[in-house]
């Protein structure tokens, strides 16, 4: 009797990785190492189509676009549900030619797209329905992935996955959700009220979505929000978008865009209350949109983050490193409107990862290959010392002592990654978090099994995005523009990794003195010795 497809059974490993793995994609408190790090393939061919008007116009280079196009050629090769092999084949004719402006590979392009991107999921679906499925991990970040660059946002499709879907197979899984998609996105009414706005009778009074107080305030009552004692009024913004939260966003950056106007007129306080009222949903809902996941720990770990500004000061005379300046460029990434963040997350990279004695034909493009294998090497350690604090004590086991016997956090992720390649498991703490854990050992099994093959795995997705993130920078500052079709996406996937690369410079520079462009190249020369006699452990990539 032949067994039933992982995919198709509910509760298996395959179906919970996958589960598991929505679940960390669509978590504002995902770890950057947990996070998903890239868009979906339709997302990029997208990217990929509308290149050729930015070439076009001078803010792309042909050559950033070409190896764009050779970049995807390779990863699209990896996702079955892309469609058939006669699809596949005559995407890879046209992702051959130049995809110029008006060239009749760009006019394909937008065809094979149109044709392919309804029932993607769908095929996801059966792909997860056979004998010999893919990767759950793979299929995690396509489908998660895909959703997002939809138009759902994380806290929508959290809250989605935990209606009563968390125990489904993985193929019905994919299943719901490709019916999910399919549901047009809503029109929503988003009530933002404000206890300042400057000049609201005369300049806001007139406008045919402002509510004044005693309107705000009876709204205000039926959510059950104590209105503010100063409240002057709100703005009704009719927004559309798949889900409540996303429209609360979409209300959120139209503040921010009036807060922006307001900045250059004088007393041109914006203030809002700090939440967002749907009527259709009966309750508020925070306006402030949660930080994008850039970190610099080390700041906090090594007793730095304050450490600033403690000899003398003198006007025109303030020494400081250039960490510090990047750190300062790069500060907009966690909060704050997407221009900003994208141009000063490049920027930040740009100027710890390039000198001017870098080849010319390589353009300031080689901060993305240099951050790549930064956050490429940090990244076991990072995994393995988060699974260092999940150990749970076993009767006639000794792990939980020789971790208790660790001085740091390097000597903890060898001891785990040790106890993984003799013992192929872990003994984890039994919580909430267990599935999670679990999916973080199936990735460590991998990186044990072989080390640089799936390293310079990792760094090639990383380097795709981080090279977005520098082709959007071009976008914003070269073209005046913040509608490029993949910015808010590239900003959601890279800020975590920005905030890793600088981490890694930021430890480095405070605890050895080391300078970022010695580190990055550190971190490119450990990639390709990993596995030789001579090569670096796997938790100590760059130190």
């Amino acid at each position: 009797m032949r067994a039933i497809p992982a995919g198709r059974v509910p509760r298996s490993p395959y179906s919970r990785h996958i589960t598991t793995r929505l679940l960390d994609f669509t978590s504002t408190a995902t770890p950057w190492p947990r996070r998903l790090w890239d868009v979906g393939s339709f997302l990029a061919l997208e990217e990929l189509h509308e290149a050729g008007t930015w070439v076009d116009r001078r803010v792309l280079s042909q050559p950033a676009v070409d190896w764009q196009r050779h970049a995807l050629e390779r990863l699209l090769g990896d996702d079955p549900a892309l469609g058939t092999s006669a699809y596949r084949r005559e995407l890879r004719e046209v992702l051959k030619t130049t995809l110029t402006l008006a060239s009749d590979g760009r006019r394909k392009l937008r065809h094979l797209i149109d044709i392919a991107h309804p029932g993607y999921l769908d095929r996801w679906a059966s792909c997860v329905a056979v004998e010999d499925p893919p990767r759950p991990e793979r299929v995690a970040r396509a489908v998660a992935a895909h959703l997002l660059d939809s138009g759902h946002s994380p806290a929508g499709l959290q809250r989605w996955l935990r209606e009563g879907r968390l125990n489904l197979a993985a193929t019905d899984l994919i299943s719901e959700a490709a019916a999910l998609l399919t549901q047009a996105p809503r029109q929503w009414e988003v009530v933002v009220p404000f206890h300042a706005l400057s000049k609201h009778e005369e300049l806001a009074g007139s406008l045919p979505n402002w509510l004044p107080a005693d309107q705000i305030r009876s709204l205000l009552v039926n959510a059950e929000v104590k209105p503010h004692r100063q409240l002057v009024g709100g703005l009704r913004y009719h927004v559309e978008a798949r889900d409540a939260e996303r429209a609360v966003e979409i209300a959120s950056d139209l503040v921010e865009r009036l807060q922006a106007r307001a900045r250059f007129v004088a007393s041109g306080a914006v203030a809002p209350l700090g939440d967002a009222y749907i009527p259709t949903e009966g309750r508020a809902f925070p306006l402030h949109v949660p930080a994008r996941g850039a970190q610099v720990l080390s700041l906090a770990a090594e007793r730095q983050l304050y450490a600033i500004g403690q000899e003398l000061q003198r006007f025109g005379e303030q020494t400081r490193s250039t960490v510090d300046e990047a750190l300062e460029i790069a500060s907009a990434l966690n909060q704050g409107p997407l221009a900003p963040a994208i141009a000063g997350g490049w920027t930040a990279l740009e100027s710890l990862l390039t000198e001017a004695r870098d080849p010319d034909e390589r353009e300031k493009v080689v901060a993305a290959t240099r951050a790549a294998a930064l956050v490429a090497c940090s990244w076991p350690r990072a995994e393995l010392t988060a699974l260092s604090y999940r150990i749970r004590q076993v009767p006639g086991g000794s792990l939980t002592e020789k971790l208790a016997a660790c001085g740091s956090n390097r000597e903890r992720s060898t001891l785990i990654a040790t106890e993984l390649e003799h013992q192929g498991g872990l003994p984890l703490i039994r919580s909430w978090r267990t599935a999670n854990d679990v999916a973080s050992v199936f990735r460590m099994r991998e990186l044990l099994s072989d080390r640089r093959r799936v390293l310079e795995r990792v760094r090639g997705y990383l380097e795709i995005s981080l090279r977005r993130l520098y082709r959007c920078r071009n976008i914003v500052l070269h073209g005046g523009s913040t509608g490029g079709v993949a910015l808010p996406a590239t900003l959601r996937v890279t800020a975590p990794l920005v905030g890793a690369a600088l981490d890694r410079i930021a430890h480095a520079h405070l605890v050895a003195g080391v300078p970022p462009l010695a580190l990055a190249s550190r971190a490119e020369t450990a990639l390709r010795m990993v596995d030789d006699d001579l090569g670096p452990g796997l938790c100590d990539l760059i130190d």
